[in-house]
């Protein structure tokens, strides 16, 4: 995918305030690079910081970036996905704090046409603080 890259908003199904990833960094075939950048700003801050959980949302949104930068090559639109599942979840620290810088990476480990399973790290100053494998769905769910 060239650079730059499309702005966030233009790939995600989501409204601000709920966007929470802040730009792609990088795209490839299998896999994404976002930046958040936490400020008093951000959605989730208390008293200065975000509980580590919330990297999971970090980490499905650049998925579903994935996904709409992948529709929009091909020149489709931009649709609903789902978190479906999480596995092996690991954080190693308890909270984040406003002026983290985080990088977030997604690689897709295998997918079919409405299914995806991903590889996923978020990273602060190179170290590690979140990793989790997630499952997506894309599509409308029928109930």
């Amino acid at each position: 995918m060239n650079k730059p890259y499309p702005p966030v908003s233009e790939l995600l199904p989501h409204k601000a305030p709920m966007i929470l990833i802040d730009e792609i960094l990088e795209l490839t075939e299998t896999a994404v690079r976002s930046r958040v950048l936490l400020t008093d700003q951000s959605p989730f801050v208390e008293d200065g910081a975000v509980p580590s959980l919330v990297s999971i949302e970090y980490m499905a949104q650049s998925i579903a970036a994935f996904a709409g930068a992948t529709r929009r090559e091909k020149g489709e639109a931009v649709i609903r996905g789902y978190l479906i599942a999480c596995r092996e979840m690991t954080m190693a620290v308890e909270s984040l704090a406003v002026g983290d810088e985080l990088e977030v990476v997604a690689t897709q480990v295998w997918h079919d046409e409405k299914l995806g399973n991903f590889d996923c790290s978020v990273t602060r100053r190179g170290e590690t603080v979140s990793r989790a494998w997630l499952s997506v769905y894309q599509g409308d769910l029928e109930l």
